[in-house]
């Protein structure tokens, strides 16, 4: 397994390790809802909540990795690249290079928005009328998705140079 994998995975874990935690020992009324600067401004009873959250979680996590894994089986069509770089992106030899920036991307982009939510609740236990390290951590994520987001449109806009001539 790639180090991305492990990482996620790992991402997975804390979430999950986050949840049980707020399950046993969480505030009640649980935060459901923080403000950008980290203050809570929604609550809701634990077990809801916190069910809620785990449901959330789970289905993020298997929404982020069943695609990353699927990237190599997406069939042609359904992918969406710029005009320039189509023809390169999608030639059987450079496929499997696309399929690992799809795969990267989206790993990134998981264990991100994963981490965000275990920060999330790990902090509602800490400090449930809320936390400004909370916003430092939703802006963090916003960067992150902003940055990966922003890097794989260069390289899908920029291909290799030296392979374009082949």
């Amino acid at each position: 397994m790639r180090p991305r994998w492990w990482i996620f995975l790992g991402a997975v874990l804390l979430c999950g390790a986050s949840l049980a935690w707020a399950a046993t020992s969480g505030p009640d009324p649980f935060p459901t809802h923080w403000g950008a600067g980290g203050t809570a401004d929604s609550w809701s009873p634990r077990g809801s909540a916190v069910g809620i959250l785990a449901v959330s979680a789970a289905a993020l996590a298997a929404l982020f990795g069943v695609l990353a894994a699927c990237t190599s089986a997406l069939p042609d069509g359904l992918i969406n690249l710029p005009p320039t770089s189509r023809a390169y992106w999608l030639d059987p030899a450079h496929r499997p290079g696309l399929d690992t920036l799809l795969q990267r991307y989206l790993l990134t982009v998981g264990t991100a928005v994963l981490l965000l939510l275990a920060v999330s609740v790990t902090g509602a236990i800490v400090s449930p009328e809320g936390n400004p390290i909370l916003g430092v951590g939703i802006w963090a994520v916003f960067a992150v998705i902003a940055v990966s987001s922003g890097h794989l449109l260069w390289r899908l806009v920029r291909p290799p140079a030296d392979n374009l001539a082949a």
